[in-house]
């Protein structure tokens, strides 16, 4: 089947399964700024998840309590993130490096460079990417 691409804009959210949402928070929160915005609760009204925004547009992230999950995805290299300049990936790498976050170090990449393989509390695998700015109102 042969049909015109649809527009899509950006990534409105990534739902990522932890064993414990008040570290991986603590961890996002921490490292990349991301603050907490609502929980789903389930029909118990039980939290379950978080969801966090980016006070700078990053992509909206959801922590799903999901211990045996993570697990299983853990060393899988989860998705990454981009960012603006090499500047922010420098600033990215000292960060980690000062509180001792497990990354594979700043590389060349197609576009200046990255900043890959960046461990989160589970093991998830990050990445970080220079894609430049983009002009306002474009996605």
């Amino acid at each position: 089947m042969n049909q015109a691409a649809v527009r899509l804009c950006a990534t409105h959210h990534v739902r990522l399964p932890v064993s414990d949402l008040e570290q991986s928070f603590r961890w996002y929160a921490e490292l990349l700024g991301y603050e907490r915005d609502f929980d789903f609760k389930n029909s118990n009204g039980e939290t379950y998840a978080w969801a966090l925004k980016h006070p700078n547009g990053g992509t909206s992230l959801v922590l799903v309590r999901a211990p045996m999950r993570a697990e299983v995805a853990s060393g899988f290299p989860y998705f990454a993130f981009g960012v603006a300049d090499e500047a922010t990936i420098r600033q990215l790498e000292a960060i980690f490096n000062a509180k001792s976050v497990k990354h594979g170090g700043v590389q060349p990449a197609l576009v200046g460079v990255k900043l890959p393989f960046v461990e989160d509390p589970d093991g998830h695998l990050l990445g970080f990417y220079v894609i430049g700015e983009r002009p306002a109102g474009r996605l």
